[in-house]
């Protein structure tokens, strides 16, 4: 890579930072600055630089201590590799990256004699630093590595709207927080129609991902990710139905671990069917939203979806139910609140039945509520965005 590197847009693009992250750098002038030069504004509060040439004892930290240290070490030189042994004796428990010129093996494995938890290459590289920095910084705050929540939409029954729902609330949860990142998973990988509903194509999928094994990486999912819209991110199913026994689980929890770690918010669009990775997924969300309406079929079949996910022990708190295509008619002969009290869940939303409108704007690849912000369908997602943020603020 060229030395004159352009500052990283990998970082503000794809890296979440976990909360109280700091980091201290200790490092001769030209590279302290070839370093600050490659962080956006927002990275740069959160590193301190402490200029000190490779040879130098190792110099008084900041007052506040760092999550992680990272010195510039040269190893032929005995008074740098001293620099390592000053740190550990000063600081014993805390994670330190050696930076080192012309990196080799016999280096790397000197310095990890020495107890450092992980060595860079000098000149620093910014998009390979920031993401150590963080996975330390998250073992030593004792965090969940960054994770975004994440939040799943079930059908009860087939053609019940769940990838509507999952689309607009995506939408509710960026137009509430212009900053917020959102990635939409499509895991419908027969019939899935994410990509439709936001009228974009996209050039890859989920599968993509999942076939790269272990040499997934963020080039890879940069590349298969389809910008939808504004802070919406989509990750489509692919246009081939793939076997279901080729869907492997652990790459899909890792893929989505890998989301949760760069994105503020991950929504996934479920089948109607259930597979193994379908529910080690559902497992692993921070709520689980299941859509029924208040017809006797969708709530028989969305009893029969909860008796499943109690077999697999997902807690009754971590499921939450959306009345879909409510009406309040006079004589209604099922009410929303008798959904609720007949399957046991709490109703996190009801949103209104559309009359109109609705199938016309899925077919031009427009969302509903971006055609009619004040309506009644448009609001009630803002209200479900609310409350999951909420939630998310408060797990308890």
């Amino acid at each position: 890579m060229d030395d004159h590197m352009s500052m990283s847009e990998t970082l503000t693009l794809y890296r979440r930072l976990p909360t109280r992250m700091s980091a201290c750098v200790v490092a001769s002038e030209g590279e302290l600055a070839h370093l600050e030069s490659q962080f956006p504004e927002e990275f740069q509060q959160l590193f301190t630089g402490i200029a000190s040439p490779a040879h130098a004892a190792l110099p008084a930290l900041p007052a506040i201590q760092p999550n992680v240290l990272v010195i510039e070490v040269n190893p032929s030189l005995p008074g740098s590799v001293g620099r390592i042994e000053q740190a550990r004796a000063r600081f014993p428990d805390l994670p330190i990256i050696a930076a080192v010129e012309q990196l080799d093996l016999g280096k790397v494995r000197t310095l990890m004699r020495l107890g450092i938890k992980d060595v860079v290459a000098l000149p620093f590289n910014a998009d390979e630093l920031l993401p150590t920095v963080i996975d330390l910084s998250t073992e030593q705050t004792g965090g969940s590595a960054g994770l975004a929540p994440m939040h799943a939409v079930a059908h009860s029954s087939g053609g019940i709207g769940a990838s509507t729902v999952v689309s607009h609330l995506a939408a509710a949860i960026v137009d509430q927080d212009p900053d917020a990142r959102c990635c939409i998973v499509d895991l419908d990988f027969q019939f899935g129609e994410q990509a439709s509903l936001f009228g974009v194509s996209a050039d890859a999928s989920v599968v993509d991902c999942l076939e790269a094994g272990d040499r997934l990486d963020w080039d890879i999912i940069g590349n298969a990710v389809t910008k939808a819209r504004k802070g919406i991110d989509l990750l489509a199913a692919p246009r081939d139905i793939p076997p279901p026994e080729t869907i492997d689980t652990e790459r899909l929890l890792g893929l989505l671990t890998m989301l949760r770690q760069h994105y503020d918010h991950v929504l996934l669009d479920f089948p109607a069917a259930w597979s193994n990775a379908a529910l080690s997924a559902a497992c692993a969300c921070d709520r689980l939203l299941l859509l029924v309406d208040q017809s006797v079929r969708s709530i028989s079949r969305a009893a029969k979806t909860i008796a499943l996910l109690d077999s697999v022990d997902v807690s009754r708190e971590h499921v939450g139910l959306i009345v879909n295509r409510a009406e309040k008619r006079l004589f209604q002969t099922i009410s929303t609140q008798d959904v609720g009290q007949t399957l046991g869940r709490e109703i996190v939303a009801t949103l209104p039945l559309v009359k109109s409108g609705l199938p016309e704007a899925q077919v031009r690849g427009v969302l509903l509520s971006e055609e009619d912000p004040r309506g009644a369908f448009a609001k009630a997602f803002g209200q479900l965005a609310q409350s999951i943020a909420l939630t998310d603020e408060d797990p308890a």
